[in-house]
């Protein structure tokens, strides 16, 4: 069991969530909600049926008087629409996510939705519903949202997951104190090379400042970006429409984001603590240890602009440029069915639901209205309740609204994901480019000794490099060597198998 899920979390963790198929068109965005019950409903059979649904959520978690509120209200709606289920929702901490799963698979609980994980792992150890029986009828209309997406949750041509449908194209931007660059020129800034020479016009005139908060995991997409490096599991990657597989720590890529890191951390453009640091880029520029940072979100410049301004804790105003959009590279957010349901095809209506009413999709992230939220004046967006915020409302999974279901049927939330918000997320999917892998996710069964050997490696050399902690000059070829010895070519040739079966397959 511990297989299945054991990489869960550093899944779950990668979510941007403001803001995680092979085909090039995405799924439609459904307007509207109520959906009728279909021919295939459980409706009609007199028994009222429990599905439970599994929610990881990065908010502090509902009481439990709290979640069957919201678990009743989700029944009397469905029961309302002809379908007799009964909803129980169960929001687990993100950190404990793992954990919980396999203590309540392992002993044999009824479950019901949940997330996946590494698709391929769960469905080759037996745990998830196989869904095939439902793609053209109870689950027809999520599968028409999803489009050429649905791959996401396909292994050996059956489906056994419906990935998120969310902003997964991303738009990255530096966000800055308004104050301290209102002396530059920031219509020019338009990419991450732009940052160079503004980093050094702003340490020039602010020597004891920090312009950025810090570059892991942040250059690297923007230089992939550059040239569609593909990044395939964690370890490999695509260049431009090839399928063939590289070493990730071997592309231009991956060395252009090391040199970068190391030259800025020795400028004094980044937090100089490096990977000693543990507070994050949003604690680091809200609170104004440095005055600007550039991240990730599939938020447009007005919405990220509020966002700062509303949340820092030092008074400042914040303004952002875009600097690069990255491509549809994977989206690992899967969810399926449990194999210790005992309601399969219900939960399958949920499903159905989860990505296509917008009612059930609103409510599983933001609890009741009149509880913890309410409309504005003209009801075009909603906000807390008046003396309520996102830590003290009684019900919230707000932090897991682009990792859930079906982002783009969200009531649209002032200082979140507005509704102008999600019409710019389905412009960014819509305009990006497609990676040739996008959809396949390899299987680590027959590797799994040099796997492990190979995350050690990783986990020991890459950190250092990407918050430019040491010179890459020397400490790539040494960590590149250390790969190697470690059985990185073994997995790579396993995969490659893999993905030439899949294009096989599928392209």
């Amino acid at each position: 069991m511990k297989k299945a899920f054991a990489l869960l979390l550093a899944v779950l963790m990668l979510m941007s969530l403001a803001a995680c198929s092979g085909g090039t068109s995405s799924g439609s965005t459904p307007a509207a909600s109520g959906s009728a019950a279909p021919a295939s409903s459980s409706a009609g059979n007199g028994e009222t049926v429990k599905v439970v649904i599994t929610l990881p959520s990065m908010n502090n978690l509902p009481s439990e008087e709290a979640k069957q509120a919201v678990s009743d209200a989700l029944s009397e709606y469905v029961q309302g629409l002809g379908y007799n289920i009964a909803i129980d929702v169960q929001p687990y901490s993100l950190v404990d996510y793992t954990t919980d799963m396999n203590m309540r698979l392992a002993g044999g609980e009824e479950l019901d939705i949940i997330y996946t994980g590494p698709i391929n792992t769960a469905v080759t150890n037996g745990y998830l519903v196989n869904l095939d029986e439902y793609r053209d009828n109870v689950l027809a209309e999520a599968m028409k949202v999803v489009g050429d997406w649905d791959l996401c949750g396909t292994v050996n041509g059956s489906l056994y997951g419906i990935p998120a449908y969310k902003g997964l194209s991303l738009d990255y931007k530096y966000i800055y104190n308004e104050e301290y660059f209102k002396d530059f020129d920031m219509t020019q800034i338009k990419s991450i090379n732009d940052l160079d020479g503004l980093f050094a016009q702003f340490k020039e005139k602010y020597p004891d400042e920090l312009p950025a908060a810090y570059t892991y995991q942040v250059s690297l997409p923007l230089y992939c970006e550059e040239d569609h490096t593909a990044v395939v599991g964690t370890y490999f990657a695509t260049v431009g429409d090839s399928t063939e597989l590289v070493s990730l720590f071997d592309t231009a890529a991956y060395k252009k984001a090391a040199e970068k890191a190391y030259e800025w951390r020795q400028k004094g453009y980044v937090d100089p603590e490096g990977s000693a640091q543990t507070l994050t880029h949003d604690v680091l520029s809200q609170s104004g240890a440095c005055k600007g940072v550039y991240m990730g979100h599939a938020y447009s410049v007005p919405t990220i602009e509020q966002m700062f301004t509303m949340n820092n804790t030092y008074g400042a105003t914040f303004k952002a440029v875009s600097i690069g959009k990255t491509s549809l590279t994977s989206n690992t957010l899967t969810y399926g069915i449990a194999y210790t349901s005992k309601h399969p095809k219900e939960a399958a209506e949920v499903l159905n639901l989860i990505w296509t009413d917008e009612y059930v999709m609103s409510t599983l992230i933001y609890g009741l209205e009149g509880v913890s939220w309410e409309w504005n004046a003209d009801k075009s967006s909603i906000q807390y309740p008046e003396g309520l915020g996102l830590d003290s409302v009684p019900y919230t999974c707000l932090f897991s609204c682009g990792a859930f279901g079906n982002q783009f049927l969200l009531y649209g939330m002032d200082g979140n994901t507005s509704n102008e918000d999600k019409e710019y997320m389905k412009e960014l999917i819509d305009s990006a480019w497609v990676a040739p892998l996008f959809g396949f996710t390899p299987n680590s069964d027959n590797v799994s000794t040099q796997v492990a050997a190979v995350s050690n490696v990783y986990n020991q050399y890459d950190k250092a490099l990407m918050y430019g902690d040491v010179d890459p000059a020397s400490y790539l070829p040494e960590f590149q060597a250390a790969l190697e010895a470690a059985g990185i070519n073994d997995i790579l040739a396993d995969y490659q198998a893999q993905v030439d079966a899949w294009v096989e397959q599928y392209k």
